[in-house]
């Protein structure tokens, strides 16, 4: 109402606003066109993100507009056997707890990073991103001025990390490759990367079991999450607590995944790749649950599709697995039965909810026989695939019967089981077929290397090939004969390499029969392959303690460095050590043995030898450690990084000095393993590296001799 006083002749009284009022209105009128708009709009955006699953990850300190929520607080993988509520495919679940985070936000004034963020975003509180495919989808600790070291909280795995981890280069979602170990595990995490990558794959994530590892990986740039298990930082011991409960964060891993709809492939750290799984597991788009066997046959060799679930019923093996969304109530439910007694064995259990309820493809009638060779498990519920077993290798099927060779098919994976001698077998295992990425440093020795032919007579092979096999100790013999004579050849190098100081690269051995871990007749169970075979060192050797350096050289004489029979054919060996050669042949009595040039005589160890051109010595045989160290005493010998023996048995006698003798007799009877195993009677046998030289005690203090014969225990 216009005030009395006003004149007639007014804007106001003659109906007029006033500038001020004019600009209030249209003010006014603004705001609410943008306050409708907003209630509009911002729902429009709910809808669009939750539709395309494609939220992306708060990268930056702060919180999401979108989502109200730090994506990088995430889920602790301790509790995920009591899942939080979780929203639709693409947006990540609010809980309690992350609400009211957002709410104490909200109430809190800006930081100057978030008025920064402000200013670079004007629709957005905070700087996001989606992490690209094969880039690390956690905040960098160089990023983060408030990192800490317990990274279990601020990098814990998150929904949108996930989903974008499983998403391609070209924004195709798929499946995402998921591994997870500790920092004792490091070197075997970081072949398992490069050799992922190598196949073309980029969609993986790693989970980080302790700090330490988390920040190794957070500096290679790999894609990392932290797991906080608070479990031992060192070796986990298979069938050990420990494994057990390792075990355990990969059942959560699985049950994570399926419940926020991502499609995982779960890896064991110690495999690895050869080909992109991705596209080959895509083929089973009806399968719920691809997995790994460790059956020891393929149903239909040289067939590049799954096994028949109806001959290959050996255990499914839980290192290598596909679990798709729609079978995360069979995750819920293994979870739940683990939970119930920390005794169960993870993969025992996951075969037991598989096989309940199976119709596997031999009950099917006529009409509804699966050429996928796909079977119904879990009570009827989700779908099952055996993967090959020549393409998806057990340890026993890609090292020992060397199935992709004689199949002629190109594996996918190794998975490095059915061995010995530990966490060092395995890394042995992966050296020994070229695929292990060792450091530089691998390949270099201060003094260089020493290596051997490893012939072996022709009745020796046969023997094995004809002897009776009946699960008796006297079936054993041509096995310890042929492997033993072996041992003569490395005992020789092994003593070269303690007198000159080198490395010594081991033979590729021959066995007679297979080994195991119950009685058998030289061939396991349900396995088909011929022997004798070429057999991984781990088969004979104690690889692990071979491994220890930590020995009192007053009781076990000096450390022996030692290498894969592979070594010499790894391309970052060949140049630096095949390029300068010494071969040491050693002159033989009969007349039909090699025999030096005129001119050149055999060495007896009384001075130096002589070298021909073209890097070639020759030595008598028989002799002892002073006579080796004489002849291999000359100015040039350090030339030759590598010393290459054409008869190492025949040159070497053995130790002149009866202290060093005793020394290296001990250390020797620690390299030794045993043989599994025998039914009449039960047991194992140990091998003898000194087998051949009459009454000795062996390394359990037993009287040995005059002739080496194989006995059970201890």
């Amino acid at each position: 109402m216009a005030r009395l006083d006003t004149p007639l002749d007014s804007p106001v009284r003659a109906g007029k606003p006033p500038m001020a009022r004019l600009v209030i209105l249209t003010i006014f009128i603004l705001s609410l066109i943008f306050t409708a708009s907003y209630m509009f709009y911002t729902p429009l955006l709910q809808i669009y993100w939750g539709t395309t699953g494609r939220m992306t990850s708060v990268i930056a300190k702060g919180k999401s507009e979108r989502t109200g929520i730090d994506p990088n607080e995430g889920f602790d993988l301790t509790k995920i056997n009591k899942p939080k509520d979780s929203a639709p495919i693409g947006q990540p679940a609010v809980v309690k707890e992350e609400e009211e985070e957002a709410e104490n936000a909200l109430k809190e004034p800006a930081t100057t990073s978030e008025i920064k963020s402000d200013e670079t975003n004007p629709s957005s509180s905070t700087t996001t991103s989606v992490p690209a495919a094969g880039t690390t989808a956690v905040r960098r600790r160089e990023d983060d001025p408030d990192y800490k070291e317990d990274g279990s909280a601020r990098y814990a795995l998150t929904k949108e990390m996930a989903i974008a981890a499983a998403t391609d280069s070209m924004g195709t979602r798929g499946a995402v490759v998921v591994t997870w170990a500790n920092y004792h595990y490091k070197d075997f995490v970081m072949n398992w990367v490069d050799h992922l990558k190598e196949t073309g794959c980029n969609t993986f994530l790693v989970g980080a079991m302790d700090d330490e590892l988390l920040k190794h990986l957070q500096d290679a740039e790999v894609p990392t999450f932290s797991m906080s298990s608070g479990l031992t930082l060192g070796d986990f011991g298979w069938g050990s607590s420990t494994f057990n409960k390792m075990g355990r964060e990969k059942i959560s891993l699985i049950q994570t995944f399926t419940k926020w709809g991502v499609e995982v492939i779960i890896s064991d750290v110690d495999t690895v790749w050869l080909q992109n799984p991705i596209p080959y597991m895509a083929k089973y788009s009806e399968a719920d649950v691809l997995t790994s066997s460790d059956h020891l046959k393929a149903s239909f060799p040289g067939d590049s599709g799954l096994e028949d679930p109806s001959t290959a019923d050996s255990a499914a093996n839980i290192g290598i697995m596909l679990f798709r969304p729609s079978a995360a109530e069979l995750a819920d439910e293994w979870v739940k039965v683990l939970d119930s007694d920390d005794k169960l064995w993870d993969q025992n259990v996951f075969n037991d909810l598989m096989h309940r309820g199976e119709i596997r493809n031999h009950q099917f009638n006529s009409t509804d026989n699966r050429p996928d060779r796909l079977f119904i498990g879990y009570d009827g519920k989700l779908k099952f695939g055996i993967l090959p077993v020549s393409m998806f290798c057990s340890g026993h099927t890609y090292f020992t019967q060397r199935m992709p060779d004689t199949v002629f098919v190109d594996p996918y994976v190794v998975h490095a089981t059915f061995q010995f001698s530990g966490t060092a077998g395995k890394r042995h295992r992966f050296r020994e077929r070229l695929l292990w990425n060792d450091e530089p440093h691998y390949f270099k020795h201060d003094n260089g290397f020493i290596s051997a032919n490893n012939y072996i007579p022709d009745e020796l092979l046969n023997d094995v090939e004809t002897v009776r096999r009946d699960g008796s100790i006297d079936s054993t013999y041509p096995h310890f004969a042929l492997v033993h004579y072996q041992f003569l050849a490395l005992r020789a190098m092994f003593a070269a390499g303690t007198i000159l100081n080198r490395a010594v690269v081991l033979p590729e051995f021959w066995c007679g029969f297979d080994r195991w871990w119950a009685p058998h007749k030289g061939i396991i169970p349900g396995s088909s392959f011929k022997t004798p075979f070429k057999c991984p060192a781990d088969h004979v050797l104690e690889l692990e303690v071979m491994s220890k350096v930590d020995w009192p050289e007053s009781e076990y004489g000096p450390h022996i460095e030692w290498k894969e029979y592979s070594f010499l054919d790894n391309e970052r060996a060949k140049k630096p050590v095949l390029q300068r050669r010494l071969v040491v042949h050693t002159c033989g009595e009969d007349i039909t043995a090699p025999q030096p040039p005129d001119g050149i005589g055999c060495n007896d160890g009384t001075e130096p030898a002589e070298i021909e051109v073209g890097g070639v010595m020759w030595l008598q045989p028989g002799m002892n450690e002073e006579q080796l160290r004489m002849a291999f005493s000359g100015p040039d010998i350090n030339r030759y990084t590598l010393i290459h023996f054409e008869d190492a048995a025949a040159l070497w006698k053995g130790f002149k000095d009866e202290s060093l003798a005793k020394k290296f007799k001990k250390r020797l009877d620690m390299y030794t393993s045993i043989w599994c195993c025998v039914d009449k009677p039960v047991g194992h046998i140990w091998y003898d590296f000194f087998w051949d030289v009459g009454a000795h005690k062996d390394k359990h203090g037993r009287e040995i001799g005059p002739r080496w014969e194989p006995q059970t225990g201890p």
